[in-house]
């Protein structure tokens, strides 16, 4: 019954959303077309006008294959887990060679559906702060749809922004309002970048709704994200922190075994945060296609799970020998193979290894993180880590990161450019770069040219 309404209501407000914007050509540096202004004045005027528009905006993150696939798909090809599948061209493997340019239709993609999110959320923030109602869903509304702009911010600034550098300029064009007009709007710096994502995850924090669906935001999504973000901006103590309220608050729990996280789904799911819903009618989005036939599995990370207990369950082959991600591979609806699937946003696993890598760099608690990457380890069935070397045990904890999470969200590739930063490892070890500004993707070309010099593209780019 949940499902249902939920596909009723994003099938509905996917319509509504077409009618906020224009079907103009592109004339905002960030692609998104410009409200009008006589319905932005006229669509939310009481709650239930805003929980639909709300509505609109979760279904953003299912409309199309950006967010459930190119977004995972590319960042794990610029890392070590995945590379061009069998249909895979000059455009997917410019990422897995970490040489890609602005013209690569994937970054238009990819760019342009997280501001069309993000404009859409702050149509539903601005509409619904001005509501004069006592309706305690009114606060709701705005911290869901501020959890959804942080995220969108947070992607944004991890693939086109030099997110390691708090001192950065190359931060990215931050939108607090809808779109009404095609002035060029230059970019942020990285830190005030972050402060935004900051201030809407702790309003979420403490507006949201309790966690109640995987597939809405609520008060542990935003934090959890919350810490991850600290991680980011090397904000050790906070990370550490906010990770350990969410393990602690227990109302999310480990699946009892690695494979129960990828055959349980949204088939009531014990670990996962936030993440995107998919059934046999409304949403076929073709994912577990996507991922065999343009982005496959890299040799390093087969060979990588191969000694790992977890191998079987992420990784399939078919027949004939072909492989297969198993995590993401021959998913069912009410008993039915499909071809699509979800996306993992976030899931506990994650949160544990946040709180590791954290609680190392910022108190040297080795017992600690040791602790909380053994609990993720004792529940896949590997032996247990026993290293004393805060070193030592900082790069296991990225390795287990990529057993744990590999081919789910490119999750390594942003830790191997953490890392390198942080002076721990030199990523060209791992992967070879063409310059150190390959640690960042390049604006699209659209984006730069439209702004006539406002926006400034990507050193070396």
């Amino acid at each position: 019954m949940i499902m249902q309404k939920l596909y009723k209501n994003i099938f509905i407000t996917l319509t509504l959303i077409g009618v906020l914007t224009t079907s103009c050509e592109i004339t905002d540096v960030t692609d998104v077309d410009p409200v009008y202004q006589v319905s932005e004045d006229k669509v939310i005027t009481n709650v239930d006008q805003a929980q639909t528009v709300l509505y609109g905006v979760y279904g953003v993150l299912i409309d199309g294959l950006d967010y459930i696939v190119y977004m995972p798909a590319v960042t794990s090809m610029m890392g070590t887990t995945m590379k061009p599948g069998v249909w895979g061209g000059g455009a997917e493997n410019a990422f897995f060679t970490n040489n890609v340019t602005s013209d690569n239709y994937y970054l238009e993609y990819m760019y342009t559906k997280m501001y069309f999110l993000i404009n859409n959320a702050n149509h539903v923030i601005t509409k619904t702060e001005a509501l004069q109602t006592e309706d305690v869903r009114k606060q709701e509304i705005i911290g869901e749809a501020k959890f959804l702009r942080a995220q969108s911010n947070f992607y944004l600034l991890r693939l086109f922004g030099e997110f390691f550098d708090m001192d950065s300029a190359y931060g990215i064009v931050l939108k607090t309002q809808p779109i009404s007009n095609a002035d060029p709007q230059a970019r942020a710096n990285v830190n005030d970048v972050y402060d935004l994502i900051i201030d809407d995850l702790d309003f979420a924090i403490e507006n949201a709704p309790d966690f109640s669906n995987t597939f809405y935001g609520s008060k542990l999504a935003a934090k959890a994200l919350r810490s991850k973000v600290a991680l980011y901006q090397k904000d050790y103590v906070t990370a550490a922190t906010l990770a350990k309220e969410v393990i602690d608050a227990n109302e999310r729990q480990l699946e009892e075994s690695f494979g129960d996280i990828f055959t349980k789904k949204i088939d009531n799911p014990n670990e996962v945060l936030f993440q995107t819903p998919f059934d046999n009618l409304n949403d076929r989005n073709n994912k577990a296609f996507m991922l065999r036939a343009y982005f496959g599995l890299s040799d390093d990370y087969v060979a990588l799970m191969e000694t790992d207990a977890r191998y079987e369950d992420a990784i399939a082959f078919t027949a004939s020998g072909s492989i297969r991600n198993n995590k993401f591979n021959g998913s069912t609806y009410n008993g039915v193979p499909l071809t699509a699937d979800t996306q993992y946003f976030m899931r506990l696993a994650e949160t544990y290894l946040i709180y590791a890598e954290a609680i190392l760099r910022s108190n040297n608690d080795i017992e600690a993180a040791k602790g909380a990457v053994n609990t993720i380890r004792e529940r896949s069935g590997n032996p247990l880590l026993t290293t004393n070397d805060p070193q030592e045990l900082l790069n296991a904890i990225r390795i287990e990161k990529i057993l744990e999470l590999g081919t789910e969200a490119g999750e390594e590739w942003f830790d191997l450019v953490r890392f390198h930063k942080e002076g721990d490892i030199n990523i060209n070890d791992y992967k070879e770069l063409p310059s150190e500004t390959r640690l960042i993707l390049p604006l699209p070309n659209q984006t730069v040219e439209l702004s006539e010099g406002i926006i400034k593209q990507n050193p070396g780019y």
